[in-house]
C-alpha cells in the first residue's frame, strides 16, 4: 500500500505529526529506531524533571525552619520506578497512534528517495516523507567515558561529588538536584555566566540558589582534558584540576542528520540544520522536517506545534508557523520562564511581595511582563517556583492580544503564585495590589 506519508522518528515531533494526520484520517507510518516517545519521554524532559521534582521536594523541607528530616535514597528503586512511569506513557502514546490508524515499524529507517524508505529489509512508500528524527548531545572529545543525559538518569547512587561541565539549562538543571540531593557539585562555564543566552539579572537568582547549595561555579573556561581513573580528573583552560567521582556534560545538543539516508535527497540544509519553510516543507514539496532536526529553538512543545502544521498542510490544509510566543523554560531553582519578546516599556513585581511563595520560603524571584505603547502584552519573564506553570496565561494573552488591563481585571484565586500574574500586569499602570513601585 501507499501511505499518505512516513514519518522516521518516534519521539515527539514524529509520533504527534501521526496522532495529527490520524486524527485528518490520512495513513500514516512511523518508523522508530530505539523507543517510542524519543528523547524527550525516554531520556529528557519527562525523567529530568521527575528528578528535580525529588530534589526540590527534599530541599523544601530542608530549608523549613523547625524542621529535621533524616532520609535516605535508594535511587537503584528510583530508576526502576522512573522506567515504570516513562513505559506508561510511551506504551499510552504507541496506543494512541494505533488507535489512529497509524502503523509502527521499529528498526533502523534509510531514506531510499522522496517517496520510498527501507526498514527491515522492506520497502514502504508514500506521497509525503515527515524527516523527525530530533537531537542528540555534544560529544567532547577526549570525555567520552563522562555520564551524558542518559547515564545521569540512570546513576544507581548518589555520587559524593559532581562535575558539571556546561553551565546551560541541562547543566543548571542536574546540577542543581543532585546538590539538593546531597552531590558536592561544581559547575564550568566557557562563558562570563551561566545559562548563556538568559537574562543576567534572572539569572542571578539562580546563581544565588546554587551557592547557598554549596555549588562551585566556574566561568570563562573551557575543558581541555578528561581522564578517568578511579575518579574522573579533568583539567581546565586555566589549568586548574579537579577531581569528582562522576563527570556529567552538558555542553549542548546537536540534530540527527545522519544514519538514515538524507543525502540521498539533495535537501537544502540551514547549517547543520534541515531548512524549512513556514508550512515546515524543505526544498522538496512532498517532504517535511519538524522538531530539533529543523532548527532552534529545541524544545519538545515546538515539536507538538510543528506537528500540527505539517498534518494540516498533508492533509491539504494552508498551515504556516507562527513562532511569536513559544515559551522558554529553565527548571532552575527558581524556575525561569520566558515568552514573546522584550519591549521598552515593562513592570516588575517581585516574588517576596507574594504571599504563598513566602509560604514557600520562596523570596529570590521576579515577575516581569513587557507590553507595547498601547498596553499590549507582548511578552514576559518570570524567576519564580513553578514559573513553568504560569507562563501559558502570557502566551495565551500574546495570542490573543489581550492587553495588560485585561490580565490586571482578570481574576486570580488567593493564595496562588498566579497572583504574581495579576500583579505585574496591574503593575503596568502603577496599581499593583501589594507592592508599589518607584518607576
Amino acid at each position: 500500500m501507499e501511505y499518505d506519508a512516513i514519518i522516521i522518528g518516534g519521539g515527539p515531533a514524529g509520533y504527534s505529526t501521526a496522532i495529527r494526520l490520524g486524527q485528518h484520517h490520512k495513513k500514516a507510518l512511523m518508523i522508530e529506531a530505539n523507543k517510542i516517545g524519543g528523547e524527550c519521554l525516554n531520556y529528557g524532559c519527562i525523567p529530568s524533571k521527575a528528578i528535580i521534582e525529588l530534589a526540590d521536594s527534599l530541599d523544601y523541607l530542608k530549608s523549613l525552619p523547625g524542621v529535621s528530616i533524616d532520609f535516605s535514597i535508594d535511587m537503584k528503586k528510583w530508576v526502576e520506578w522512573k522506567w515504570d512511569m516513562i513505559n506508561r506513557l510511551t506504551s499510552g502514546v504507541e496506543k494512541l497512534c494505533k488507535s489512529y490508524g497509524t502503523d509502527i515499524v521499529m528498526g533502523y529507517g534509510k531514506i531510499v528517495n522522496e517517496n520510498s524508505v527501507t526498514v527491515n529489509g522492506e520497502t514502504f512508500n508514500a506521497k509525503n516523507l515527515v524527516i523527525a528524527t530530533g537531537s542528540s548531545p555534544v560529544i567532547i572529545k577526549g570525555a567520552e567515558s563522562a555520564y551524558y543525559n542518559r547515564e545521569i538518569l540512570d546513576i544507581d547512587h548518589i555520587p559524593s561529588t559532581l562535575l558539571v561541565v556546561g553551565g546551560g539549562y541541562i547543566g543548571i538543571e542536574l546540577g542543581t538536584a543532585f546538590a539538593k540531593l546531597g552531590s558536592k557539585v561544581t559547575i564550568i562555564e566557557m562563558m562570563p555566566n551561566i545559562l548563556p543566552g538568559t537574562d543576567v539579572e534572572l539569572s542571578r537568582y539562580v546563581e544565588r540558589k546554587l551557592k547557598q547549595l554549596g555549588v562551585e561555579i566556574i566561568t570563562g573556561v573551557s575543558l581541555e582534558k578528561m581522564e578517568k581513573g578511579k575518579n574522573y580528573k579533568a583539567r581546565l583552560s586555566n589549568q586548574q584540576e579537579i577531581e569528582a567521582e562522576v563527570a556529567l556534560v552538558t555542553v549542548g545538543r546537536k540534530p540527527n542528520t545522519q544514519g538514515f539516508g538524507l543525502e540521498n535527497l539533495n535537501l537544502e540544509m540551514d547549517g547543520k540544520f534541515i531548512k524549512t519553510d513556514r508550512r515546515k516543507r524543505t526544498s522538496k514539496e512532498n517532504i517535511y522536517a519538524l522538531g530539533d532536526v529543523s532548527g532552534q529553538p529545541m524544545l519538545a512543545h515546538k515539536a507538538f506545534y510543528e506537528a500540527s502544521i505539517v498534518a494540516d498542510n498533508i492533509a491539504g490544509i494552508n498551515s504556516v508557523v507562527d513562532y511569536r510566543a513559544i515559551p522558554f523554560v529553565i527548571y532552575s531553582d527558581p524556575e525561569i520562564s520566558v515568552v514573546g519578546e522584550k519591549t521598552e516599556r515593562y513592570a516588575n513585581f517581585p516574588l517576596a511581595a507574594n504571599g504563598r511563595a513566602l509560604g514557600l520560603n520562596a523570596s529570590q524571584g521576579v515577575y516581569r511582563m513587557y507590553v507595547d505603547e498601547m498596553g499590549v502584552v507582548k511578552g514576559a519573564a518570570f524567576a519564580a517556583p513553578r514559573s513553568s506553570e504560569l507562563i501559558s496565561e502570557i502566551t495565551l494573552a500574546i495570542e490573543a492580544g489581550l492587553s495588560a488591563e485585561d490580565v490586571g481585571l482578570t481574576i486570580h484565586p488567593h493564595p496562588t503564585l498566579s497572583e504574581g500574574v495579576q500583579e505585574v500586569a496591574e503593575a503596568i499602570n502603577g496599581k499593583s495590589l501589594h507592592f508599589k513601585s518607584s518607576r
